[in-house]
C-alpha cells in the first residue's frame, strides 16, 4: 500500500477508532432517551375487613407533567454530548492519520537504508571475491582479504538488522490500519512524498477554524452551558396529575327496614371517581448546588477553550519551524554532501585498484559514505515528519 492507502485503510478499519464511533451511537441513544417524557404510574390498592364483609378497591393513575423546561434541558445536554463525541472521533482520526504517516515514514526510511546497504554489500562481496583470487595468486597480502571480510560481515549484520526493523515496522503498521498479523504488507513510495503544506498564516487560520480538538473544547463548553439550563429547570416547580376510581363495599352487622316493611342487611356498594394534582414546591431545594457547579464548569470550559487556542497557535508555529529547519538541512545534504561523498568513494576505490592507497583507506571512506547516506535518510525523514506534524497541527489533510 501507499501511505495514502494506509491512511484510508486505517480510518476505515482501525479498531480503536471503530470503538470511538460506537460511542457516537451510544450518545444518539441517550439523546433519544432524553426526549422521552416520564412514564405514568398506576396505583392499585385494596382493603378487606378481617371481621366482616367490608372491602375497598382503589385504582389510580398519576401522570408527571415534566414542566418548566425539564425535557428541553435534558435534550440540550444530550445534543451537546453527541457533538462532543463527534469531535472526539474527528480528533482521533486526526491523530491516527499522523501516527500512520509517521510510522510509514519510519518504514520508508528503514527501507531506504536497507537498499543502499544491500548495494554496498553486493559491491564489497564482489571486491572480496577479487581480493581472494589475488591472495591465492600471491598478488595481495592475506591481511587485505581479512580486512574486507570483516567489512562484508559488518555490512551483512547491518543489513539483517535493517531487514528486521522493516518487518517490525510492517507489523506495527498492520495493527494500526486494522490488518491481521499474517497479512503481508509493504509500504510503497518515497520519503519525498510528504504531505503538502499550506503557507504558515493560512495554516494557523485553518487550525483555529477546524481543528477537531478545538471543536472538542467548544462542544465541552456547550455541554457545560446546557447543564446550567438543565439544572435550573430541575430546580423549578413541577406537578403531577392523578385520577382514580374507588369501589367501596361496606355496611353494618344489622338489618334495616325496606320501603315495604321487610328487613335486609345494611350493606351497599359505592363507586367514586376523583382526581387531583401534586405540586412540587421549590422552597428549600432549588437545585442551587448543582446550578453553581454547572456555572463553575462552564467557566472552566471557557478557560480551557482559550488555552486550547494558544496551544494550537504554538503547535502550528513549532511545526512550521521544525519543517523549515529540516528542509535547510536537506538542501545542504543534496547540494554539497551526498554527490561529493559518492565521488570521493569512487576516487578512493580507483586509487586502491591502481595500488596508490591501502585498503584501509577505502574502508574508512566507505564508512564515511554510509554515515552520510544515513544522515541524508534522517534529513529526508525529518522533512517528511515536519510536513506530517504540520498536517497534524492544522487538523486536516492538506491534499
Amino acid at each position: 500500500m501507499t501511505v495514502d492507502e494506509l491512511v484510508t485503510h486505517a480510518l476505515a478499519d482501525n479498531l480503536e477508532l471503530r470503538a470511538a464511533r460506537a460511542e457516537i451511537d451510544a450518545a444518539r441513544g441517550r439523546l433519544r432517551q432524553a426526549g422521552l417524557r416520564p412514564n405514568p404510574m398506576l396505583d392499585l390498592a385494596g382493603q378487606q375487613n378481617v371481621a366482616g364483609p367490608d372491602n375497598n378497591v382503589m385504582v389510580g393513575v398519576t401522570v408527571p407533567l415534566d414542566l418548566n423546561g425539564r425535557k428541553e434541558g435534558r435534550v440540550a445536554v444530550a445534543e451537546r454530548e453527541l457533538e462532543l463525541k463527534w469531535a472526539q472521533v474527528a480528533d482521533r482520526e486526526r491523530r491516527l492519520r499522523a501516527e500512520v504517516r509517521l510510522k510509514a515514514g519510519e518504514a520508508l526510511a528503514a527501507a531506504r537504508n536497507l537498499r543502499f546497504t544491500e548495494e554496498l554489500l553486493d559491491v564489497n562481496r564482489q571486491a572480496l571475491g577479487v581480493i581472494q583470487e589475488r591472495v591465492r595468486k600471491g598478488a595481495a597480502p592475506p591481511l587485505e582479504e581479512r580486512l574486507l571480510l570483516v567489512e562484508v560481515n559488518r555490512l551483512d549484520a547491518g543489513r539483517q538488522g535493517l531487514e528486521s526493523r522493516v518487518q517490525v515496522l510492517a507489523l506495527q503498521l498492520r495493527a494500526m490500519v486494522g490488518l491481521e498479523p499474517q497479512v503481508r504488507l509493504s509500504v510503497q513510495g518515497d520519503l519525498s512524498d510528504a504531505p503538502e503544506t499550506p503557507a504558515g498564516d493560512l495554516g494557523v487560520e485553518r487550525a483555529l477554524q477546524g481543528r477537531p480538538d478545538l471543536g472538542m473544547a467548544r462542544a465541552d463548553l456547550g455541554v457545560a452551558r446546557a447543564r446550567i439550563q438543565k439544572e435550573e429547570a430541575e430546580g423549578r416547580w413541577d406537578a403531577s396529575v392523578n385520577v382514580g376510581y374507588q369501589r367501596q363495599d361496606t355496611g353494618f352487622a344489622l338489618n334495616g327496614l325496606t320501603d315495604r316493611g321487610g328487613t335486609r342487611p345494611i350493606q351497599d356498594v359505592f363507586h367514586m371517581v376523583g382526581g387531583g394534582i401534586t405540586i412540587t414546591l421549590p422552597i428549600r431545594n432549588r437545585n442551587q448546588g448543582n446550578v453553581a457547579a454547572s456555572k463553575a464548569e462552564t467557566l472552566a470550559a471557557e478557560r480551557r477553550l482559550e488555552f486550547m487556542r494558544l496551544i494550537i497557535r504554538q503547535e502550528v508555529e513549532a511545526a512550521y519551524t521544525q519543517e523549515r529547519a529540516a528542509r535547510q538541512s536537506l538542501e545542504i545534504y543534496a547540494r554539497g554532501v551526498r554527490e561529493v561523498a559518492r565521488q570521493n568513494l569512487d576516487v578512493v576505490r580507483q586509487s586502491y585498484q591502481l595500488g596508490r592507497i591501502p585498503l584501509l583507506d577505502v574502508i574508512a571512506e566507505q564508512r564515511r559514505y554510509i554515515e552520510i547516506e544515513t544522515g541524508y535518510t534522517d534529513s529526508l525523514k525529518q522533512v517528511y515528519d515536519g510536513a506530517v506534524e504540520i498536517e497534524r497541527a492544522i487538523g486536516s489533510s492538506a491534499r
